[in-house]
């Protein structure tokens, strides 16, 4: 009964707590500024024309409608070091073929968000890529780990983009109060997955480059074979 009592105290405060500092700014402003590679085939690519192609601006693209809803923006940094991430507080998050490491993170001035990719070493063990965020924002980093858990649940729900611009696709998805407990609009999950498909679209879309194999692969949902499992959205 005390668990029950106090899951319940967290729930109510998580829907009635203010945004973060940085969540608050990127909501103001429209806009998120996203770190990517310049020229990393399948996880981020510069065209001609400028924009930014691959798995990882994809997510950047479905983070940003998420945090921000239809009218968001996104602008990108290219960058070659983390160091330049450091450098530069107006940089959001970073999402570079990073593998999550305790190194990297136990400083504490970094931290990870969930596992967007699963990259075969030349050992024959498995490389973790996740995005990189600043550890100056409770609610943004948590915003960012949900609209990423709501990818792969999309994915497991087989609600694509095509399917979440539709009202009445389950219409009971997202619940109505998740979004109010980050700070977002009801339809935070549905706005990620509308602009950019589930993780598993964004897969198929970039899997000749991303080298992803017919066979086993650890790039599938777990009841695939692979390694994808999100923390139920409710």
């Amino acid at each position: 009964m005390r668990a029950l009592i106090l899951l319940a105290a967290c729930g109510l405060a998580a829907g009635t707590a203010p945004a973060g500092p940085r969540l608050d700014a990127v909501r103001a402003q429209g806009e998120l500024v996203c770190g990517v590679a310049r020229d990393d085939p399948g996880f981020a690519v510069q065209t001609a024309d400028g924009r930014f192609e691959g798995l990882e601006p994809d997510l950047c693209r479905a983070i940003a409608a998420s945090l921000i809803g239809a009218r968001h923006r996104v602008r990108w940094v290219p960058l070659e070091t983390v160091h330049q991430f450091l450098a530069d507080p107006h940089i959001d998050l970073v999402f570079h073929r990073l593998s999550w490491t305790l190194t990297r993170e136990a400083p504490g001035q970094l931290e990870f968000g969930p596992v967007v990719f699963y990259e075969a070493a030349a050992s024959g063990a498995l490389e973790p890529l996740a995005p990189l965020l600043r550890s100056d924002d409770a609610d943004f980093g948590r915003a960012v780990r949900w609209t990423l858990f709501a990818l792969i649940e999309a994915w497991q729900r087989g609600l694509g983009r095509i399917q979440a611009a539709s009202p009445g696709e389950q219409p009971d998805w997202p619940p109505a109060d998740t979004g109010a407990a980050l700070g977002l609009a009801p339809d935070w999950a549905r706005q990620a997955v509308a602009e950019a498909g589930h993780l598993g679209e964004m897969l198929a879309r970039h899997r000749l480059a991303l080298r992803i194999g017919d066979g086993r692969d650890p790039n599938r949902l777990w009841r695939d074979g692979g390694l994808f499992l999100a923390p139920p959205v409710r």
